[in-house]
């Protein structure tokens, strides 16, 4: 009972120690470019940083939180970007290289650089991640050997939606389409509504900001087609967001030229 008791108040002292803002770092990447970490925050990045040693027990963990970072770059490319370091920065880069490209991890940052420190975030673990957004530097998320892969999607959704200003909730609609995708001129939004809906429709680019009100008006249930013009549009990702008052949806197309 004594040992339980123990091991309870470590996990507490363990999580009530995680930071709750990121820790600022000036660093070399591995392919020699300098990073730093608020500069990246400020721009509108989030930023997941994995340590590792590099070890066996660190792939799986590793592969799971790269495969939700690249899950977020066709509807917000570039801005999820995943780092993966050295735990004591005593690993060169060649061999750390190695490792992310034999298990799948290529599209990341590689940083064998004493000046990211993961007791910044807590106890030392293998593997360790991080996730952190925005001007005010928050961390949003913290795992210690192991990673849940539905709340480090949560996580990531909330960095995003606080950067972006992009609600995460698809509570509105049954089915949303955005077709021709890609597109060039006329576009047309399908949708179901559950039931009838003052809705508000608009195209938004990647950065959150409205560049086309499509539609604002009472929709009665059922499914429906509302076309729009993407002649005016340059070429490049958009979103189009559906909005009630009960929840938003979102759908991502591209437009050619």
């Amino acid at each position: 009972m004594k040992k339980l008791i123990l091991c309870a108040l470590l996990l507490m002292v363990g999580l009530g120690s995680h930071a709750q803002t990121a820790t600022n770092f000036d660093a070399v990447t591995c392919d020699g470019e300098n990073f730093n970490l608020f500069s990246t925050l400020d721009s509108g990045k989030v930023v997941v940083i994995g340590w590792a040693m590099p070890c066996g027990s660190c792939i799986l963990p590793l592969q799971t939180t790269y495969n939700v970072v690249e899950s977020y770059q066709d509807s917000f490319p570039d801005r999820v970007v995943m780092l993966i370091c050295d735990d004591l920065a005593n690993t060169p880069c060649s061999a750390l290289d190695l490792w992310a490209k034999t298990y799948g991890m290529q599209n990341t940052l590689k940083f064998s650089d004493a000046a990211i420190k993961m007791t910044d975030y807590g106890e030392v673990s293998m593997p360790k991640v991080v996730v952190a957004a925005g001007s005010i530097h928050k961390v949003f998320y913290v795992a210690d050997y192991g990673v849940d892969q539905k709340v480090l999607q949560k996580a990531i959704d909330s960095a995003i939606s606080m950067i972006t200003g992009i609600p995460n909730e698809l509570a509105l609609l049954n089915a949303i389409t955005v077709f021709p995708n890609p597109s060039e001129n006329i576009t047309t939004i399908a949708f179901t509504l559950a039931q009838a809906e003052n809705l508000s429709i608009s195209v938004m680019n990647t950065t959150g900001k409205e560049v086309i009100t499509v539609f604002s008006g009472f929709l009665e249930q059922g499914d429906h087609q509302i076309d729009f013009s993407a002649g005016i549009l340059r070429e490049g990702i958009y979103l189009v967001r559906l909005t009630s008052g009960k929840g938003s949806a979102i759908q991502k197309f591209s437009v050619v030229r």
